[in-house]
């Protein structure tokens, strides 16, 4: 047993994973590789059906924590699980296919102190399999200008379609264990897409001040299979907005905080009429296609965003052949 292991934790690391037997062992290893705090990681596994629960039962770390659930409840039921067995006074949430970079907890530890937040949030670093790329997912100006993070600031940088902000819903905050538990603080259940967006709303507008760290310490994977949060559907567009009424219908919200989100609502009401067109489209329905369009007419702008991401695929597809064929 480590000397780290015999320490109380600094931080609890909740990994919900579901069949990511390709990435899981380096998730782990970066949060128990982390410097200067000690941590505990509990691993949901979210009754993977491939090697995900094999792979972490061989990590001989007393540090490691496995929790199997005997059927697959989605993420948020994961990581719920994961919060409640959690022991350390922070919280940090990884996905079983990212991982933490070097010194990130210990920078997102010393902020929080030094602000007295209770939540910390930095950049995250995506890295794209298709080419290896890799670039920080928000601007770093936009960090490195914000100190402290409001309800309004972070509900007015969600966009559903290209050309927008990325969404801060994608940020993997550390929270204060004892902020969730005294307001009863936890992930949306039925959601599957969107709980990260949806927690972060509750826990600002419970109060919490969330300090910004402006390195980027989480390195988030743009896999090259269709990843959950790229299958957006109608039903889940559905569970979204059932969870952005119940959210209101529990706070009462300042003017900004206010006008932005009736922006943000704008937004998912005519990503939801953009759906429901495409998905016309696609199962060659032309006249519930046409309905669809009728509704907002300005949707039709946005169909040109599937025919790009195709095209950028294909690029990518011949810059690989041309790389892997040709010789310079």
């Amino acid at each position: 047993m480590t000397s780290q292991s015999k320490l109380s934790p600094d931080i609890s690391v909740v990994i919900a994973t579901y069949n990511v037997e390709k990435y899981i062992v380096r998730a782990i290893q970066s949060a128990l590789d982390q410097e200067s705090v000690s941590v505990e990681v509990i691993v949901v596994d979210d009754n993977s059906t491939d090697g995900t629960r094999a792979l972490i039962a061989r990590i001989d770390d007393p540090r490691v924590k496995l929790i199997r659930l005997p059927d697959n409840r989605g993420p948020s039921i994961a990581r719920n699980v994961g919060l409640a067995a959690a022991t350390a006074p922070w919280i940090a949430v990884l996905d079983g296919d990212d991982m933490f970079l070097n010194g990130r907890l210990a920078r997102c530890l010393a902020r929080g102190k030094m602000l007295d937040a209770d939540i910390v949030v930095d950049n995250l670093l995506a890295h794209r399999e298709s080419d290896q790329a890799e670039y920080a997912m928000f601007p770093t100006k936009f960090f490195s200008r914000t100190r402290v993070l409001t309800l309004e600031k972070f509900i007015s940088v969600k966009r559903f379609f290209p050309g927008g902000s990325t969404s801060l819903g994608y940020l993997k905050p550390v929270f204060r264990a004892e902020f969730l538990r005294q307001h009863g603080l936890s992930y949306e259940p039925t959601l599957r897409i969107g709980e990260d967006y949806l927690l972060m709303c509750h826990t600002l507008a419970s109060g919490a001040r969330c300090a910004v760290e402006p390195t980027a310490g989480y390195l988030y994977t743009l896999r090259l299979t269709d990843s959950l949060t790229s299958q957006l559907t109608l039903a889940d567009m559905d569970s979204m907005a059932e969870g952005d009424k119940r959210f209101l219908a529990s706070y009462e919200l300042d003017p900004a905080a206010a006008r932005m989100h009736r922006r943000q609502e704008h937004d998912l009401e005519e990503y939801y009429c953009y759906l429901r067109l495409t998905s016309a489209l696609k199962s060659h329905e032309f006249k519930r296609a046409l309905v669809a369009a009728a509704a907002r007419p300005l949707i039709i702008r946005h169909l040109w965003w599937p025919a790009r991401r195709r095209l950028n695929r294909l690029v990518q597809r011949l810059r690989g052949w041309y790389s892997r064929h040709v010789v310079v």
